[in-house]
């Protein structure tokens, strides 16, 4: 057999190829470490936090005022008729009222609008760390599209490679048309591939972007998908649960209905309205002091309805923190098991498939050799071990899919992560 054409041979089996070798150092390179920052620094979602921050506080101080003081002026028994005409009868009163709120109104409002602040405070917190997931998981897919770009290009040189090499036999009568057909085929199949892994790549990149402000140009995404953190144990994370974000976040809004219930209460009890101040009597040129106090009859409480709804409110919630314990521990028991059997067939790709696809390749190489497979079963035996990449690519990636999500769950910190 011709010398030239085992050694084209020998070089389909080559990984990576030449060309992998010759390519040129990207110039714009992103790191997940930059992608999660340009989220803290760009994303609108979290640039808009402080001023809810600002309402929260001003509504506070608002909560904190207590009534002013009113001052009032009558006049009376004036423009009258008889002894009452003109001003000469009129007599003239100057007070000054305050209401005093009963029921610890005032510290009432200052619990609820305190609430309210943690309440958001821990809801800001929960964003921050679906974004920066969002961020981590859209990084990671946009790997994964480079990884499987990559590997498609490997094979798209194998093919050629392997075209090139029938064309020859082909003109040398070795083998038949119908062969050199079926590798056009091949070739257009893996162009047609690299078409779509490009349009997914594209819009993988376009969705990481959504979450900046700023555009962010890359030419290469720096990571290795095979790097997989160790994850905890089963028990571990389900002892996170009751510092998820999630249930931080309805403990708080339970505080928070607690202090609206005792906000409530204390608006459904009356006020007292206080006075005192000076007449004076023209006609007599005498003058006197006046007090007044008044109070609503409460006959019934003007509230009821609100303090009624506000009991509703809390009981719900309370239901709620049960309900959510279960679903968290459900959900982190799933995606464990979910992250087992996914880990379980990445190492049966490395450590069985990946190793007996590249033995194969070695036999079918020395079969071919000795004229007892056909160049297209070599191919073959190169097209398992680039489906046990690409499989061994996106297994990686179902990995850090899930092992995120058990982060969101969990409330684990993302700005801390396993690549840089």
């Amino acid at each position: 057999m011709n010398k030239k054409l085992l050694m084209l041979v020998a070089l389909l089996c080559a990984l990576p190829t030449l060309s992998a070798l010759a390519k040129s150092e990207p110039q714009n390179v992103l790191t997940l470490k930059q992608a999660l920052k340009n989220t803290e620094q760009q994303n609108l979602q979290l640039k808009r936090y402080p001023y809810h921050q600002k309402i929260l506080t001003a509504l506070k101080s608002q909560a904190a005022l207590s009534p002013n003081p009113e001052l009032s002026f009558e006049a009376e028994n004036f423009l009258g008729t008889h002894g009452s005409h003109a001003f000469s009868g009129a007599q003239y009163t100057l007070a000054l009222s305050q209401l005093i709120e009963l029921g610890d109104k005032r510290q009432s409002r200052i619990n609820y609008a305190t609430a309210n602040i943690k309440a958001q405070t821990i809801e800001y917190k929960n964003t921050r760390l679906a974004l920066l997931a969002t961020t981590a998981e859209r990084y990671y897919q946009v790997l994964k599209f480079q990884a499987l770009i990559a590997l498609n290009s490997e094979r798209k040189n194998t093919v050629k490679q392997a075209l090139n090499a029938i064309e020859k036999r082909a003109k040398a009568g070795a083998v038949s048309s119908a062969d050199v057909t079926r590798m056009c085929y091949a070739l257009s199949q893996v162009d047609l591939n690299t078409a779509m892994l490009q349009s997914e790549f594209k819009r993988s990149r376009l969705a990481l972007n959504e979450l900046w402000q700023e555009e962010q140009v890359s030419d290469y995404y720096a990571g290795d998908l095979s790097q997989i953190a160790a994850i905890k144990s089963e028990a571990a994370l389900l002892d996170m649960v009751n510092t998820a974000p999630e249930f931080a976040l309805l403990q708080q809004q339970y505080m928070q209905q607690t202090a609206n219930l005792a906000l409530q209460k204390s608006t459904g009890q009356s006020d007292l309205t206080l006075g005192g101040g000076v007449r004076y009597n023209q006609q007599t040129d005498a003058s006197s002091l006046v007090f007044s106090f008044s109070m609503p009859l409460q006959l019934s409480n003007a509230n009821s309805g609100n303090i009624e709804a506000a009991q509703h409110q809390l009981t719900l919630l309370n239901e709620q923190q049960g309900q959510l314990r279960i679903q968290l521990r459900k959900q982190i028991r799933t995606l464990y098991a979910y992250y087992q059997g996914k880990a379980a067939q990445a190492q049966l790709l490395t450590q069985r498939v990946i190793p007996q696809a590249k033995t194969l390749i070695k036999q079918s190489l020395k079969s071919y050799q000795q004229g007892q497979i056909s160049v297209l079963q070599l191919l073959d035996a190169q097209q398992a071990l680039f489906d046990a990449k690409r499989a061994l690519i996106i297994t990686h990636s179902e990995l850090y899919q899930v092992l995120l999500t058990l982060e969101r769950l969990t409330g684990q910190p993302l700005i801390e992560t396993h690549q840089s």
